[in-house]
């Protein structure tokens, strides 16, 4: 799970960078990032992704020391993940929260700018097997 960023990237697996801000050292969502979350959240809760799991990774800008921002951007995915879960009615078991602090930075020339400051959705699921028939 600690490279699962890494990983998706790797694989090509599916992912969505959600920019979710915060307010200073702050874990509470705010309107903006509810309504920002309104369709994750709903496509989350739809039946035909039953089963499917998914990686709630929170980033942090580069500001702070490295040992806080990895803290608090767990305390932050862990936020989206009640989030959705009260919400939208996400099942429990469909979503893992981690935090990744500011080590995957996703603008490095800007490592205190706020898009560095966001929740990214990796689809974690296993891909279906297709079948075919002859």
């Amino acid at each position: 799970m600690a490279r699962a960023p890494e990983i998706a990237l790797e694989r090509g697996m599916p992912t969505v960078d959600i920019e979710v801000l915060f307010g200073y050292d702050s874990i509470e969502i705010t309107p903006e990032a509810a309504a920002g979350l309104k369709t994750l959240g709903e496509a989350l809760a739809d039946k035909r992704l039953a089963g499917q799991r998914f990686v709630i990774a929170g980033h942090t800008d580069a500001r702070g020391s490295r040992d806080y921002n990895d803290y608090l951007s767990d305390r932050r995915a862990q936020a989206v993940r009640r989030y959705l879960i009260r919400q939208y009615r996400v099942p429990p078991g469909a979503l893992i929260a981690r935090g990744f602090g500011e080590s995957r930075l996703k603008n490095p020339g800007n490592p205190q700018g706020p898009e560095n400051r966001r929740v990214q959705i990796i689809n974690w699921s296993q891909p279906k097997a297709v079948s075919r028939r002859r």
